[in-house]
């Protein structure tokens, strides 16, 4: 058979009536969130949290044989089975006066346990090795086994499969690996809290080798080494990241969160799929409305878990945090749960190689207590499935709910113009850069949950134009540095990446002291960068390290186009270092950087140029990047390669949210705004018209419609473990801060600021911009004028802006204004230049009347 190529009006006819049909549905989705009630937590006020102690029990594991912290480790994969199975084994003593009414046992941490007290098999527990989450919580009655006076409890444990967790702290490899265990025996039933009997501390002993009758009371383990611990399981904020912890949603008393974080409590907006099988089900409108009358089931049988009655919980966009279950029965009840951020996802069962078409966490299994609460793990999703597996004849729920969990801010910039789509945009991009300040700044809330430094160098933008709130920002990149030469993340580029986010956290708040903590960390990494370039100044990656630059074919992994991302990557961070350098007055070092960036500079040009058209290799990403750093060959960059940037043909290239970001700055630095704001309404619009609540991981325009989270390609995969919340796809709002409302700080803490307003075929737009001395104001009407308010500790303020027709006046605070000297550019289109030099009003109107050359005033601005 002949293939077929359609022909490229086809291709792109057929895009346009799939991006209608989405635009209408997502549209119709949206309606329930009028502008600036996309975030649940914008409109809480800023209440302390509850008191919360952190839990004394520790994390145990054999000292001797924890892998992270071989020197081999990395030759250990976190995920071969093989290489989990060997038993370990645990004792301690615990003396109780009297046997309480009630005892109940929790372990977790192993994937199997096999748990004596006192001699006695108290319990076996096992769990699915191929099962996502890397550990659960076991439970099992106490009370039957223990004695006065003297206990022993004695615990066989099997690690089994880990989870990835990427680069990070040996604490959080080792829970990842699954070399961990925690126990401790409540005097209370289950789900009740109580100070405990016995719990996992520095004095249990802990041994790989085994024993005959290790497990009885007078077995003499003396000669067992004690077990190496990580501390109390909330008392380390490492212990939170990466998804390790997933697992610890049934342990009595567990928040799991770092003391800045919040939470707070979201009904459902909406119940689909539901199946009632042979159940009645009362009042299930209490679920998504306030009501005092519980929600119940009603069984006429035990069903098996394929009858069991099932719904699906929309809370209507995407929420970080974990499900929140009251029961109003006197019985445990058994729940199936499963996350989805789409809803199929939520609604897939399977597990594959990848995760491809399964959903993140799996599903799990949630007891409820009797007349208590349980959570599900912690996570990002929209979607909840919830299967009503065992219980009483009659089981009654007095809610089920989200109990999201945030960090408190307060929206300090803004962003509104004449068009809808851009203000979706800018808020939407708010929305994910907030989802993601969470124990850190992280990638994402569902996955990896973790501090990639390439997701702070754009959410920490964003995070600064929209909250001025820089204590995250800080708190990640020092927990970033990394020890020896190493570079950050584990990608060299990301070294690069450290100290570009440094430079941009520097602007926005001018924290010369925050600056200064570093200089030793920036330092240490500018010598771990440099170790890696030859005598040439070039990238030659001789360690044969893993390289990023994009998602997208060729540009990462040991790939030439790799190569020469980082090398461009590094030139923006040599540049960036020398200004920072020269800030905190180390004069050597910033002439030291800035005779590198020159050299870094000037190999790249001959290196990576290609000298008969001055581009910079074929992709938009390597582009992009010589735009930032080498400006000489602009001209031809736009004209040959960015100017071609769409994606509604087979031939276009592919690049993710993240690297777009970048791309915006460079066709903002070539004088394309406009361009650049048209294709954020395409791209960014793209994934609103597929009904994003929030900015995906990665997306094309041209990828498949129908599933179209299955779809999505990044991290060398595709499908829903692909995330739609992701901190590096928020670009969009800084730039339109940038760029519309034209506000950037000038020298670090907006001590001196350009303003340069640009409606770029919008009709008006007005914002704010926080800064450290108070919010910029400004309003754009593209007749009437430009509205400023400028906050006192602004030095100066460099006001530049065209006047939409050269017959209009100009008058500054209702006076006529006339400054030859001020009108700078082309004779077409003539930019005017005030220099504001005092905090204030200002407003800079546009009339379209005649000037009498009398009446006019050479009026120079305050």
């Amino acid at each position: 058979m002949p293939s077929y190529e359609p022909h490229p009006m086809l291709i792109r006819l057929y895009l346009l009536v799939v991006a209608l049909l989405g635009c209408t549905t997502a549209l119709s989705a949206q309606s329930t969130f009028p502008e600036g009630r996309l975030d649940p937590t914008r409109s809480l006020a800023s209440t302390p949290q509850a008191a919360h102690t952190p839990l004394p029990e520790q994390y145990l594991w054999t000292a001797d044989d924890i892998t992270v912290r071989r020197p081999d480790h990395n030759k250990f994969s976190w995920n071969r089975p093989q290489l989990r199975t060997e038993p370990h084994f645990f004792r301690a003593r615990f003396h109780i006066a009297k046997v309480p009414a009630a005892a109940t046992l929790y372990v977790a941490g192993p994937r199997d346990a096999h748990v004596y007290l006192n001699g006695h098999l108290l319990a076996d527990f096992t769990s699915n090795i191929d099962a996502p989450i890397n550990f659960h919580v076991f439970h099992a009655d106490a009370r039957q086994a223990l004695q006065p006076g003297d206990n022993v409890l004695a615990i066989e444990a099997i690690r089994g499969r880990g989870v990835v967790s990427g680069e990070g702290p040996i604490a959080t490899h080792q829970l990842a690996y699954g070399e961990v265990i925690v126990a401790k025996i409540v005097p209370a039933a289950f789900g009740a809290e109580a100070p405990a009997l016995v719990l996992t501390d520095d004095t249990w002993r802990s041994t790989a080798h085994h024993s005959d009758h290790w497990q009885e009371p007078s077995f003499d383990d003396r000669t067992w080494a004690p077990a190496a611990t990580l501390g109390s399981i909330e008392g380390d904020i490492d212990l939170f990241q990466w998804n390790v912890d997933a697992g610890m949603f049934a342990w009595p008393g567990y928040m799991g969160m770092s003391a800045p974080l919040r939470t707070y409590s979201l009904q459902p907006q909406a119940i689909t799929h539901l199946y009632a099988a042979h159940s009645q089900l009362t009042n299930l409108d209490s679920l998504t409305q306030a009501t005092s009358a519980p929600f119940t089931i009603t069984l006429p049988n035990t069903p098996t878990d394929a009858e069991a009655p099932s719904l699906l919980l929309d809370f209507g966009r995407e929420v970080s945090g974990r499900l929140l279950v009251e029961s109003a029965c006197d019985c445990i009840a058994t729940l199936s749960i499963a996350y989805g951020e789409s809803e199929i996802e939520a609604m897939s069962t399977g597990l594959t190689s990848g995760q491809q078409g399964g959903n993140y966490l799996g599903t799990n299994l949630l007891e409820v207590p009797a007349h208590g609460t349980a959570r599900g793990p912690k996570s990002a999703f929209r979607y909840v499935r919830i299967g009503f597996l065992r219980g009483a004849p009659t089981t009654a729920f007095k809610s089920i709910r989200l109990e999201g969990i945030y960090y408190p801010v307060t929206y300090a910039g803004a962003f509104e113009s004449s068009d809808p789509s851009l203000n979706r945009i800018w808020e939407t991009g708010a929305y994910t850069a907030h989802l993601c300040m969470q124990d850190g700044i992280w990638d994402a809330p569902k996955r990896d949950r973790g501090r990639w430094v390439g997701d702070v160098d754009i959410a920490g933008r964003v995070i600064s134009t929209v909250f001025a709130d820089p204590t995250l920002t800080k708190d990640t990149l020092r927990r970033l540095v990394p020890i020896g030469n190493a570079p950050v993340n584990g990608i060299p580029s990301y070294s690069a990446l450290w100290i570009t986010s440094l430079y941009n956290l520097n602007l926005h708040t001018g924290d010369k002291a925050f600056l200064a903590s570093q200089h030793d960390n920036l330092l240490h990494i500018l010598g771990g960068m440099d170790a890696t370039l030859d005598a040439t100044g070039l990238f030659t990656n001789s360690r044969h390290q893993w390289l990023f630059v994009d998602w997208a074919p060729g540009l990462y992994a040991y790939t030439p186009a790799a190569i020469a991302g980082t090398q461009l990557q590094y030139l923006r961070a040599y540049t960036v270092a020398s200004a920072l350098l020269a800030e905190l007055g180390d004069t050597a070092n910033s002439a030291k950087y800035e005779a590198l960036s020159r050299k870094v500079a000037a190999v790249s040009k001959v290196t990576l140029r290609d000298p008969k058209t001055s581009t910079y290799g074929t992709t938009w990403q390597i582009n992009t990047l010589a735009v930032l750093t080498i400006p000489d060959s602009d001209a031809a960059i736009w004209n040959q390669v960015l100017s071609h940037v769409k994606q509604d043909s087979p031939t276009d290239q592919s690049i993710s949210p993240y690297f777009n970001a970048y791309l915006l700055d460079a066709m903002s630095l070539t004088n394309h705004r406009r361009e650049a704001l048209d294709w954020i309404r395409q791209y960014w619009g793209g994934m609103l018209a597929e009904g994003a609540t929030s900015f995906w991981e990665s997306y094309d325009l041209r990828w498949p419609k129908t599933n179209s989270h299955l779809s999505l390609q990044a991290d060398g995969t595709s499908g829903y473990f692909v995330s739609l919340a992701h901190g590096w796809s928020s670009g969009p709002t800084a730039w339109l801060t940038e760029n519309v409302l034209g506000i950037t700080p000038a020298t670090p803490g907006y001590d001196t600021v350009d303003i340069h307003p640009d409606l770029l075929g919008l009709d008006w737009a007005r914002g704010t911009a926080p800064t450290p001395h108070g919010p910029i104001k400004i309003s754009i009407d593209r007749q009437q004028g430009i509205v400023l308010d400028l906050p006192s500790g602004v030095r100066s303020a460099h006001l530049s802006f065209t006047r939409p027709d050269a017959s209009f006046e100009i008058r500054l605070n209702g006076r006529p204004y006339v400054c030859e000297p001020c009108v700078k550019g082309e004779p077409g289109a003539p930019m005017h230049v005030f220099e504001l030099t005092s905090p204030g009003h200002y407003e800079v109107l546009f009339r379209n009347l005649p000037r009498s050359d009398s009446s006019a005033a050479d009026h120079k601005p305050r």
